[in-house]
């Protein structure tokens, strides 16, 4: 197989061609290897890879439901024993995880190939995937342009070919953000639906944080949810599990769904006209297929909410930092941290603990009111970010900004994706629309509590009526074979 099949290829399709004998695993690790080893000079997507697992420590059971399919780990999040995990900072620098996450251990079961480590912004922060550790990850659709953040690196991994499958973390919408940026599916799960352990647990970033991967197809991100989706030994909670296989989701959906659709944000700030007019477009599309749009924004709390974002963005970097130290015994100060992550320890020493819990009442008061809209509504259709993709350094490169700067920043950038950290529900980012330009539009999808089987089924649906298969950026591996 050449580079430029391989890069066609969605995770699915490769496992199906070694399982039916027409390539090893070994030859696709060697075939993405290839792929970043051409185009990650121009992107800067992978701050490192393992050629070691393109030769003897390859799992040969060609009938694992992802056999031998190359992918790449976030560098945080679920640990891959042994490798490091810096964590986008210079303060992470050294760090080896002790253990592997439950979470790679269900990947390397399935059969997935882990290749290397995607870059990220510092301690995941930004939704941009820019640090004065790695520098700036460009956008396969354009040099110029941010990837979005906080998994910039995985995304633009499989938005040019290198990898069809990439791990990402998700605390405000880094899964989501830069699948719109990138032109890829990127799926939040549900709140404890993917187990964080054994070393860290769901309350991380006060219930903010989860992971899953970013990938070319719909198919490819429920299959992964699928092998994925395992309560963990001491879980502190865990969600029901799915009464069907989410493989056998991608299907039409079988009754019409309600549907709000918005465009309106809880900060008041505008989202661009190009967003609009796709949000419009899809919801035009969902009606002539049967669903019932209507118009209808989430009551949010605008005030509380920035203000408990703020104390618990502020405590949990501190927790971070403080982690990485003891682990690394690197110091905290100037040369190892960039500035909003100091100020935000700084702002964290003066919060009293009745600062987070009151911010947990803000969170509270916010999942009970999202939960009462989705007793309304099947789901929720929202631009995924403001904006197209951003020039790099154009929101902040989380070098020489304030920590209030930034959280405002970033919020006005992508109003739509945060929110549903804090109250749980999945919701999934689709390219569904292209820019005059040419740049991926990104189309949100929000369902209720555990419903991904829902975004699973619309997704299906769009992706048959809405193809984005054929559109390739510009850095690709089909360009450079």
């Amino acid at each position: 197989m050449k580079l430029a099949e391989y890069s066609k290829f969605d995770g699915v399709a490769l496992a199906k061609l070694v399982r039916c004998g027409d390539i090893t695993p070994k030859e696709l690790a060697k075939l993405s290897l290839s792929a970043i080893a051409q185009l990650n000079p121009k992107l800067n997507a992978v701050l490192e890879t393992y050629p070691e697992r393109a030769l003897d420590n390859i799992n040969e059971d060609l009938h694992l439901p992802l056999a031998g399919v190359p992918m790449l780990l976030k560098d945080t999040g679920t640990a891959d024993q042994g490798k490091l995990q810096a964590c986008g900072s210079r303060l992470g620098v050294g760090y080896r995880p002790a253990v592997s996450g439950y979470l790679t251990e269900y990947y390397a079961q399935a059969g997935l190939n882990i290749l290397g480590r995607s870059a990220m912004p510092e301690l995941a922060q930004a939704a941009t995937t820019e640090s004065a550790l790695n520098g700036p990850t460009c956008n396969p659709w354009d040099l110029s342009l941010s990837t979005g953040g906080s998994s910039g690196g995985a995304a633009a991994a499989v938005a040019s070919g290198m990898v069809p499958i990439a791990h990402g973390t998700d605390t405000g919408g880094s899964i989501r953000i830069p699948a719109a940026c990138c032109g890829l599916v990127g799926l939040k799960p549900t709140r404890g639906r993917i187990s964080k352990g054994p070393m860290l647990d769901e309350t991380l970033y006060g219930g903010l944080n989860t992971e899953h991967v970013v990938t070319r197809s719909v198919r490819d991100t429920a299959i992964v949810l699928e092998i994925s989706c395992h309560p963990g030994i001491g879980d502190p909670f865990t969600v029901m599990q799915p009464s069907r296989a989410y493989t056998q989701e991608l299907c039409y959906p079988s009754k019409p769904f309600r549907i709000a659709f918005t465009c309106e944000t809880h900060t008041g700030v505008a989202v661009d006209p190009v967003m609009v007019d796709a949000v419009n477009k899809v919801a035009n599309i969902l009606e002539s297929l049967g669903h019932i749009l209507i118009p209808a924004t989430p009551s949010i709390e605008a005030e509380a909410y920035g203000r408990a974002d703020s104390v618990v963005w502020a405590y949990s970097t501190a927790h971070e930092i403080q982690r990485l130290a003891q682990a690394t015994g690197n110091a905290i100060n100037a040369h190892n941290l960039e500035r909003p992550s100091l100020e935000a320890l700084e702002f964290a020493r003066g919060l009293k603990i009745s600062d987070w819990f009151e911010s947990m009442a803000t969170y509270n008061r916010m999942s009970r009111t999202m939960g009462l809209f989705f007793d309304d509504y099947d789901l929720l259709l929202t631009p995924t970010v403001a904006t197209l993709a951003p020039s790099l350094g154009s929101i902040n490169s989380n070098r020489d900004i304030s920590y209030d700067d930034f959280m405002v920043a970033t919020i006005n950038f992508c109003p739509h994706t945060a929110p549903f950290n804090v109250t749980g529900q999945p919701a999934i980012s689709l390219p569904l629309c292209i820019s005059p330009e040419g740049f991926p539009i990104g189309i949100q999808l929000v369902a209720g509590y555990g419903r991904e089987d829902i975004l699973i089924q619309i997704a299906s649906l769009l992706e048959e009526v809405m193809p984005w298969n054929k559109r390739i950026p510009s850095t690709h591996a089909v360009n450079s074979a």
